[in-house]
């Protein structure tokens, strides 16, 4: 057993995260998503953009979306009635666009968040929500809220999720 988990972590990436927020790494041994990368939070209640910078990601498939704060009467309800359109942009330094989400929050995949009281959204339909990652590149995440939501109490944090979660 020992000699399987050092062949394991010998297998495990360095990375050297850097940028906004922070990367969590859970291990090769995760049940589901190994990274995960919170790189801050924005408010959804007001429009406006919001721009993180991050380099060093693993290189991995990510998907790019939000953990809304959601009321007690849970993600269900949120996600049929919020007039809150978002836009999720990823820019890859001297390659282009590596994934563009716009659309209204209500017609997002809203799933149990990773932290209570929160749903975690997405929007698994479109290509343009996912994106390969590579280590030596440097991206630039924008979040801009073009139909805010009052509704939606502060603190939604924006996610970067890598391929696997459940």
């Amino acid at each position: 057993m020992l000699t399987s988990i050092m062949l394991l972590d010998g297998c495990s990436q360095s990375v050297q995260y850097a940028g906004d927020g922070r990367l969590i790494d859970n291990g090769v041994t995760a049940p589901d998503t190994r990274y995960v990368v919170e790189a801050g939070t924005v408010d959804l209640s007001r429009a406006g953009s919001t721009t993180f910078r991050m380099s060093g990601l693993p290189r991995t498939y990510f998907v790019i979306g939000l953990e809304v704060p959601v009321g007690a009467d849970g993600a269900a309800t949120k996600a049929g009635t919020t007039p809150a359109d978002v836009s999720l942009q990823v820019y890859q330094e001297d390659h282009g666009t590596a994934a563009l989400v716009t659309t209204p929050l209500r017609d997002w995949t809203w799933s149990r968040g990773a932290r209570q009281g929160s749903a975690f959204v997405y929007l698994p339909q479109s290509p343009r929500s996912y994106f390969d990652a590579f280590t030596e590149a440097r991206y630039r995440l924008t979040v801009t809220v073009n139909v805010p939501d009052p509704s939606i109490p502060a603190g939604s944090l924006v996610v970067l999720k890598s391929a696997g979660w459940k």
